[in-house]
């Protein structure tokens, strides 16, 4: 049985070109940069601070390539949630929910 190579690529989901270098990007996944491994892939996806991207695996049997998202950093996904639902904090506001106050027994 002959195993299949695999590679791994970081791909930008809105262009669709590959990753090679920081700022640097290609729309031939020949001349991209093979991370070899998701964890690496992973590691410059943070340290790069890559948004819209998506972890490719490829294999040399295309039907085999798996796509792995990559959901956006903790900090920018709360930033758009609080853009979506109108919920910026004011200044002087904090972006906490007021908090709920129990009832005592009566005076």
């Amino acid at each position: 049985m002959q195993y299949e190579s695999m590679r791994v690529f970081i791909r930008n989901t809105q262009t669709g070109w590959y990753y090679q270098e920081p700022s640097q990007w290609t729309p031939d996944q020949e001349t991209a940069c093979d991370l070899r491994q998701v964890a690496r892939a992973v590691e410059r996806i943070f340290e790069a601070h890559l948004e819209n991207v998506e972890i490719l695996l490829s294999y040399d049997e295309p039907r085999y390539d798996l796509i792995l998202p990559v959901p956006p950093s903790p900090s920018r996904a709360e930033g758009l949630r609080r853009r979506q639902t109108g919920d910026e904090a004011r200044p002087g506001e904090t972006s906490q929910p007021p908090a709920v106050r129990k009832k005592g027994p009566p005076l």
